[in-house]
């Protein structure tokens, strides 16, 4: 397919500008919030640092474990949407890890970051249904 070459650049650019505008988030919230650490009133001591697991996180990383494999298997079956999938998959692992490794408000931060990455996802496979759609008309009419 000639159009393959330009679904994997697409794909991988957009995977790795997320990865990166992820990670630059995640080590300037975990900076401020012991850079504040020492404040213990005010609306600086609503969010901090520290560990916590439940049964949410437990679910979570289930999914997240669930559907890394189904990915794993199905990864050239799937094209284009593998990346999109992962992309969603990465999302949810940065809501994890927000909702892990921080406490209060600031954990908000990680569901963001999973619905941005959940509709970037989303936007990259509709546009992909609608090319391949069109693609299919355009050859039948």
């Amino acid at each position: 397919m000639k159009y393959q070459n330009n679904f994997k650049n697409i794909n991988w650019t957009i995977f790795s500008i997320l990865l990166f505008v992820g990670a630059m988030f995640l080590v300037y919230t975990i900076y401020n919030l012991y850079s504040t650490a020492h404040i213990t009133t005010g609306e600086e001591a609503q969010s901090r640092a520290g560990l916590r697991w439940g049964f949410l996180h437990t679910i979570i990383a289930f999914i997240i474990v669930l559907l890394s494999s189904y990915l794993a298997l199905g990864w050239k079956r799937i094209f284009p949407f593998n990346v999109p999938i992962a992309i969603i998959i990465a999302g949810l692992s940065y809501m994890l890890l927000f909702l892990t490794f921080t406490i209060g408000w600031i954990g908000m931060l990680g569901m963001m970051g999973f619905l941005v990455s959940f509709l970037i996802g989303l936007v990259l496979m509709v546009s992909y249904i609608v090319f391949f759609l069109l693609k299919c008309v355009g050859r039948k009419g």
